[in-house]
């Protein structure tokens, strides 16, 4: 359903029991949307969790962006979310992009959080395209890696995305695990053109903004709540670093590594993580 948030319409995907402990899910990107995720842990995830999908704001189901849009938005639009849907508190989920969100979320709203779970999640953007680059250049041989000082920059990022991008179909390898080739995403298949375009307006505006380039790696040590983190083996995103902050900074953080998964650990391997985050969520 669409619900009025903040000046525009949010969709929203509501599943499971509405007594049951609410779990609010982040997608990636920027721009991914919800669908994906929901297909396929929704039925899964609702069993036993009332489960929250959001389209964020100018995504997919959600109204079209008619201005730009920071970080700090989104954040206001998951909060004022909260409210409309007269919950106390919630758990959140952010996968890939997502991830930023939710510590963004967490550290600035840590009263609305119960837990908090992160899949694979770019923290710093040097440190993820690092990665991600990395990944891409052993099926781009000839390629050079492209060094990069300091902090993160729009140039740097746009840089990089072309070259992860000169994959063209062949993108998705450096995605997955070797048991899931040839997954496909659903929304690839089943949403329109028109409504998957949508993704291209919301990450030229989003990553156009000085706080996506914002590392927030000294965020992890703000975290006030139970905090589990997500890694697929093949996963091309979340860096050693990043995975050693967390590990270091996070008081009594929880690290789980999806042996044989790569970035899509809830596609790639749906019960094993449909058991991991609702016993995570659930436990005192």
């Amino acid at each position: 359903m669409l619900m009025e948030i903040r000046g525009t319409r949010l969709y929203v995907d509501q599943r499971g029991p509405e007594d049951a402990p609410a779990l609010l899910y982040l997608h990636g990107g920027p721009g991914s949307g919800s669908y994906d995720f929901m297909s396929f842990q929704g039925d899964h995830l609702s069993q036993r969790l009332r489960l929250i999908g959001v389209d964020q704001r100018g995504v997919q189901h959600s109204d079209p962006l008619d201005g730009p849009v920071t970080e700090h938005d989104v954040i206001a639009d998951f909060e004022a979310l909260r409210a409309a849907l007269g919950l106390e508190t919630w758990s959140i989920l952010g996968h890939s992009y997502g991830g930023r969100l939710a510590l963004r979320y967490a550290v600035m709203h840590p009263d609305a959080v119960t837990k908090v779970i992160f899949e694979n999640p770019p923290w710093d953007m040097v440190l993820v395209t690092d990665t991600l680059v990395r990944a891409a250049l052993k099926l781009l041989p000839g390629v050079e890696f492209p060094t990069h000082e300091g902090p993160a920059t729009k140039e740097m990022w746009d840089h990089r995305i072309a070259l992860v991008g000169r994959l063209g179909d062949r993108r998705m390898e450096i995605y997955l695990g070797p048991e899931a080739s040839g997954l496909q995403l659903p929304a690839d298949t089943e949403l329109s053109d028109e409504i998957q375009a949508r993704a291209s307006r919301f990450a030229e505006e989003i990553t156009s903004t000085p706080g996506f380039l914002e590392s927030l790696l000294p965020q992890l040590a703000q975290l006030t709540r139970p905090a589990l983190l997500i890694k697929g083996e093949h996963d091309p995103v979340t860096s050693p670093e990043e995975i050693s902050r967390f590990q270091s900074d996070v008081a009594g953080g929880t690290y789980y590594y999806a042996t044989g998964a790569g970035h899509f650990v809830h596609a790639e391997q749906p019960a094993a993580y449909t058991e991991l985050v609702t016993g995570f969520v659930l436990s005192a």
